[in-house]
């Protein structure tokens, strides 16, 4: 009779309780749509924080103008000017986040943003963490054969402009890559 209870209760606690994994799919965010880049080109003035050059200016412009940006709902950007000033004319709700805990703004962006479409601008040395960690990947071969492991990306100090876009949908990851060219002439003052 013992052991008839004991075994109804296991049973009991079991579909009473879910297990972590039933819990951590029921939480889980099924839609994002999210742009990545690095801030762009900033003044190379011997601050640890400058603002954006000329260029960047006139390419913070082009970006809020691109029309893939067009539904974004939210803007992300660390604490230094060059990156909010990336998003300065990009006319969405913006937000800080700490740069050297990108989960937590993964986090933010399932759990706040979820089947939106946010903007996020990092810097050269975290982009590649935060689209790895969105599910995106950086596909690179050696004689025309993936590597065994993924390697570790960084981006150039000079790579401004590029905006990589990762989207998860029906279970899948979709990534696209666009770039912002640098326009020509100056920027029309007011």
């Amino acid at each position: 009779m013992k052991l008839l209870f004991t075994t109804m209760a296991t049973l009991v606690l079991g579909i009473v309780q879910p297990s972590a994994s039933a819990a951590e799919i029921n939480n889980r965010c099924n839609d994002y749509d999210v742009f990545v880049l690095r801030h762009l080109q900033k003044q190379d003035d011997g601050t640890k924080d400058p603002s954006l050059n000329e260029v960047g200016q006139q390419q913070a412009q082009q970006l809020s103008t691109m029309k893939a940006l067009s539904t974004v709902n939210h803007g992300f950007y660390t604490p230094y000017k060059r990156t909010y000033e990336t998003l300065q004319y990009v006319d969405v709700e913006k937000s800080i986040y700490d740069p050297t805990k990108p989960e937590e703004l993964i986090q933010r962006i399932k759990d706040k943003h979820c089947g939106e479409t946010v903007v996020v601008v990092g810097h050269s040395n975290t982009v590649p963490s935060i689209i790895t960690a969105l599910g995106g990947s950086f596909g690179v071969t050696y004689a025309g054969k993936p590597l065994k492991k993924e390697p570790t990306v960084y981006l150039s100090e000079q790579d401004y402009g590029s905006i990589f876009r990762v989207t998860y949908h029906n279970e899948r990851i979709h990534q696209q890559l666009y770039h912002l060219m640098p326009a020509k002439g100056k920027v029309q003052k007011n």
